[in-house]
């Protein structure tokens, strides 16, 4: 169907661990006949346009929100195993730069622990 122009979504449900399951979710995707690119803009920007939010987000573009992940050197997550998106480095958010393996901001307040929201909480 994407190949016929329609939009692929990613869809994991907030179960913890949090995260987790979204790539779960893309590489079920992979699996299902997606190249490595349609995977990444289902869950990006195909995203933000079936929800109307392509205006601010889905793309890193001028004078929209800058959320990204960055990823060491040698993952390829375009031409390589689906599978590396699980091997995050940095989270930019909110103009902030934390560790990945242990949300502390790096950047600008370094040290800081990230505090996430409980979600489904037990």
């Amino acid at each position: 169907m994407v190949d016929k122009g329609l939009l692929a979504h990613i869809g994991a449900h907030g179960d913890p661990p949090l995260g987790l399951n979204y790539h779960a979710e893309m590489l079920f995707t992979k699996q299902g006949g997606l190249s490595n690119y349609e995977v990444i803009r289902a869950a990006t920007s195909s995203a933000a346009k079936t929800l109307g939010l392509s205006g601010s987000l889905g793309t890193l573009s001028a004078n929209k929100l800058a959320d990204l992940l960055i990823y060491p050197p040698g993952v390829d997550i375009l031409n390589g195993d689906i599978s590396g998106t699980r091997d995050i480095r940095f989270v930019v958010r909110g103009g902030r730069i934390w560790n990945a393996s242990t949300m502390e901001e790096v950047w600008p307040l370094k040290g800081k622990k990230q505090v996430l929201p409980h979600f489904n909480a037990d």
